[in-house]
């Protein structure tokens, strides 16, 4: 195994670790948080070289581990989160590359590729299973979740040729019950409800991530490059959306949530080393109960 993540100081260095979260309270004061989130104060590590490219998260329930996906690298990544490692979970499991999310759903793993197609990787098989969605154009994914109302998953088009000159983005939704594409749209988001909500008519909304929240139910969706946090219904209907701050997400590419709710956002090496930030969540009166 190798070592993965490092924390922002040297671990003697404790008080001067808490200092530096202090001045990025200070300096961070214009950008607000989600209610039971506290958005400048990230917990942050250091990923490795091997996962530069990070284009995608998925929390394993039970293990204390994320899965990792990075865009141009044919293999699985586990982060144990206890031990701070890296690992190898499954190699050369597909030869295209271009992987932008991961999603495990019991033992199997599915990987989005980003002209939509889902790539299934069964827990201990020798080989692949291959989905594409027929929707026709030039598209270009980076969002995939599952949704349990729905007993699937749901891919959010970054850039659709259907979505041109509509104002929207379109989800599409893959069934795990008989393995199809359903023929119709999940659902759709106005990106002018994300300006409106965001209050800036300059917002770029091209989805990058989403997961569910496993407390409020809520679906959070990160733009990474107009650098938004949206949190949406789970029919896409808007309702807050939040900016993050450059410094620390110049290109959130991974979203990912613990049964606690603590949040995890990866960050591709934009310009120096890729980031693992950890968000820890405080329950609120208001939390509503979340609909699996």
């Amino acid at each position: 195994m190798r070592k993965l993540l490092q924390t922002q100081c040297p671990a003697v260095s404790f008080g001067l670790l808490w200092v530096l979260v202090l001045c990025t309270a200070c300096s961070d004061a214009s950008y607000s948080s989600p209610r039971g989130y506290e958005l400048h104060k990230p917990v942050q590590r250091e990923l490795g070289k091997s996962l530069n490219e990070i284009s995608g998260l998925f929390f394993v329930p039970g293990e204390d581990a994320l899965l990792a996906i990075s865009d141009s690298k044919r293999t699985i990544f586990r982060i144990d989160l206890r031990t701070q490692k890296l690992s190898d979970k499954v190699k050369n499991f597909y030869e295209q590359a271009d992987f932008e999310d991961i999603v495990q759903v019991g033992s199997t793993i599915y990987v989005l590729v980003s002209n939509g197609s889902i790539v299934e990787v069964p827990q201990g098989a020798d080989s692949v299973n291959v989905y594409n969605a027929n929707i026709g154009g030039k598209n270009d994914f980076e969002t995939l979740y599952y949704e349990p109302q729905a007993k699937g998953l749901v891919m959010l088009c970054k850039s659709c040729e259907a979505d041109k000159g509509n104002g929207i983005r379109t989800a599409y939704l893959f069934s795990l019950e008989d393995r199809q594409f359903a023929t119709e749209p999940y659902y759709s988001i106005s990106s002018e409800q994300v300006k409106k909500t965001a209050r800036n008519d300059d917002a770029d909304f091209k989805p990058s991530a989403a997961a569910i929240h496993p407390l409020d139910g809520r679906l959070y969706i990160l733009a990474s490059a107009g650098q938004l946090l949206v949190i949406a219904d789970r029919r896409g209907n808007v309702e807050e959306v939040y900016r993050l701050n450059p410094d620390d997400h110049p290109q959130a590419e991974g979203i990912a949530f613990a049964p606690n709710g603590a949040m995890y956002i990866s960050n591709e090496g934009k310009y120096g080393a890729a980031t693992l930030k950890m968000y820890s969540y405080k329950k609120t009166v208001r939390m509503r109960a979340a609909k699996n």
